[in-house]
């Protein structure tokens, strides 16, 4: 019974290791490739040539590894995007500062939040550089 337990958790630290390259950063979660999702969801949202850096947070410790096919390393991963609804509002200068403070403080009250979490899925590939291809599903 003792041998059949080591040898499963010797196989489970394996894999967990062979997924996060034992001590590596897990790919998800590499800096690089999370500021690449941000600016690909950016662009998703707003077009090429409108640039919102206060709008969208990349929530760092939720990036997750769906799936990792062997051939070609892809890795198909998750994270919670989360969307600052007054940074958007002033953004889209329609509402004057003090429409917006006002905002600010009611909507807490009425029980609406100034956030918005969106779950954002997306691929990434190492390429020979050391860089990586990153893709972001619609």
């Amino acid at each position: 019974m003792i041998k059949s337990s080591l040898y499963s958790s010797s196989i489970a630290f394996m894999l967990a290791c062979c997924l996060s390259a034992c001590g590596e950063e897990p790919l998800c979660r590499r800096p690089e490739v999370l500021e690449k999702v941000k600016q690909l969801f950016d662009q998703q949202q707003f077009g090429s040539f409108i640039h919102a850096p206060n709008v969208f947070k990349v929530r760092e410790e939720s990036a997750t590894l769906y799936t990792n096919r062997p051939e070609g390393g892809v890795s198909k991963c998750s994270v919670l995007m989360t969307t600052d609804l007054i940074e958007m509002l002033r953004l889209s200068g329609q509402q004057s500062a003090e429409d917006i403070e006002k905002i600010r403080q009611e909507a807490p009250k009425k029980g609406f939040s100034l956030t918005k979490d969106d779950l954002v899925t997306y691929l990434v590939q190492p390429l020979s550089s050391g860089k990586h291809y990153v893709t972001v599903f619609p």
